[in-house]
């Protein structure tokens, strides 16, 4: 008994002296329940349509708010010739450790070993960072970026210097702001309180912004996007309501309730929100000084939200703040001052609490048992196919990969892959110009069947029933629909 008391005594010792690793175990225990799927969803493999330009030259002014990374994404692609997309994801899973070992080093050089250890496990029960870092968009970048300006803000306000000349990390911080322009933002975030609180001599802001002047290059996309009615359009859920004040509260707090729940779904509920709301308050209650410029970030974005500039509550639009939080809430305990036996305790709650009950859920989309399926009515004169916008990039990646690809020559010169499927149109309702089309080509070919694929989630109502009505319309009879996973269908038409 006592031999295997002290067994047990060494064990915990263990895991208090050395808790990141456990916290990394913990990850790669979570992210095992979803990794590397057959396919990859729709607004995954949409990073992928970049492959298939030839020429870099045709690649560079690509990616839309992430340049680099879809240049990034490229290149990789050019250095492995198979299985791009897990590759990626591969890249991602490991920026993603990283971040996190970095988010636990930096809290534990400003609380202590307990509060990083407990503080990195808040940070695994996020399922949005989970499922977002096995993925293959540039999200997880946006993590590990936020995580160094965070540190690099601490680092510069703490040390003496009146300057700003640290050059290789502000070098490195404009390339990682180029990864995603979110973090370009952020990037500048940065700089703006470093200046402002360390009072920093104009003649060095004027060096600072020539290392970071080329940025200015993306500006134009930042405003243009900003400026778009369909941007404000599309995030209008995820504002804050100023039209009145019984709005602004309400929106404010279903604003807060989706971020809490993104970040904490495991430990959030949502009965208790104004509880989690004065705990992130603690550090202020306290005159928590350390805590300031973490707080300063998150205003500055409170702000842009405010003004309809920055979107939060969607989940990956919270992702770039998730190291900021979770290091205020890790504020919150250390100036609490706990005792180490009952943040112990709590830290081994969370260590069986967060691998046991945080299940990631990434949607499943496999399109290949389908494409499998209608591989006899590929290329088949006497057939047509119809795949719906939204599994555009997913039909066209991976019908590649079963039936070869072609070279084609855009508007604009550049050559690129495209499927060597002659008997596809892809579906968009709303675009009169892209029925006329398919109509077009349909009374030219006169197919005998028709094949419809798309994605229909239970309780709603997808674009593909949109298909059915137009090829209803036209004259063809449903023959039969298949189900595939969660809502993958293949509905078969035939002409009368």
């Amino acid at each position: 008994m006592k031999n295997y008391l002290l067994k047990s005594k060494k064990f915990f010792n263990s895991i208090s002296n050395k808790p990141y690793i456990f916290v990394g175990a913990i990850y790669f225990f979570l992210i095992q329940k979803i990794a590397f799927p057959l396919n990859f969803q729709q607004d995954d493999v949409s990073e992928l349509y970049i492959v298939n330009f030839t020429d870099f030259s045709c690649v560079i002014e690509q990616g839309d708010n992430h340049p680099l990374f879809t240049n990034i994404i490229w290149i990789l692609s050019r250095v492995f010739d198979e299985n791009i997309e897990y590759v990626i994801s591969s890249m991602n899973i490991l920026i993603s450790l990283v971040s996190l070992l970095y988010f636990y080093t930096f809290v534990k050089k400003y609380s202590s070993q307990h509060v990083a250890a407990i503080s990195s496990l808040i940070f695994l029960s996020s399922n949005n960072f989970i499922i977002y870092s096995t993925s293959i968009k540039q999200y997880p970048l946006e993590v590990f970026g936020s995580m160094f300006f965070l540190s690099f803000l601490y680092e510069k306000i703490g040390d003496d210097a009146t300057s700003l000349n640290d050059y290789k990390k502000l070098v490195f911080g404009l390339i990682l702001s180029v990864t995603s322009l979110t973090l370009l933002v952020l990037f500048l975030i940065t700089i703006f309180l470093i200046i402002l609180n360390k009072r920093v001599k104009v003649k060095n802001i004027f060096k600072s912004l020539v290392v970071f002047s080329p940025s200015l290059f993306f500006a134009p996309k930042i405003l243009g996007k900003l400026n778009r009615p369909s941007y404000r359009e599309y995030w209008s859920d995820f504002f804050v309501n100023t039209e009145s004040l019984t709005e602004l509260f309400e929106s404010s707090f279903f604003i807060f309730n989706l971020i809490m729940k993104g970040y904490f779904g495991l430990i959030f509920y949502e009965k208790l929100a104004v509880f989690y709301f004065l705990f992130l308050l603690i550090p202020l209650f306290y005159k928590d000084k350390i805590s300031i410029p973490a707080y300063s970030i998150l205003l500055i974005f409170l702000v842009f939200n405010f003004l309809k500039f920055y979107p939060l509550g969607a989940g990956r639009t919270d992702l770039i703040l998730l190291p900021v939080v979770v290091f205020i809430i890790s504020r919150s305990f250390f100036v609490l001052k706990l005792r180490n036996q009952y943040l112990s305790v709590l830290f081994f709650t969370l260590l069986v609490l967060t691998p046991n009950l945080n299940n990631p859920y990434y949607k499943i989309e496999n399109i290949t048992p389908i494409l499998k399926d209608i591989s006899s009515s590929v290329n088949n004169e006497n057939a047509y196919i119809l795949p719906m916008d939204e599994q555009r990039h997913p039909f066209e990646y991976y019908s590649s990969k079963l039936f070869g690809n072609i070279e084609t020559t855009d508007k604009k010169g550049c050559t690129y892959i495209v499927p060597d499927v002659q008997n596809y149109s892809i579906f968009l309702p709303y675009s009169q110009e892209r029925l006329d089309s398919i109509y077009e080509t349909i009374k030219v070919s006169n197919p005998s069947e028709i094949y419809l694929i798309g994605i229909e989630l239970e309780g709603t109502k997808g674009m593909i029933r949109d298909a059915e009505v137009y090829l209803t319309q036209l004259g063809f009879i449903k023959v039969s629909e298949k189900d595939y996973d969660i809502g993958m269908l293949l509905i078969q038409y035939r002409s009368q």
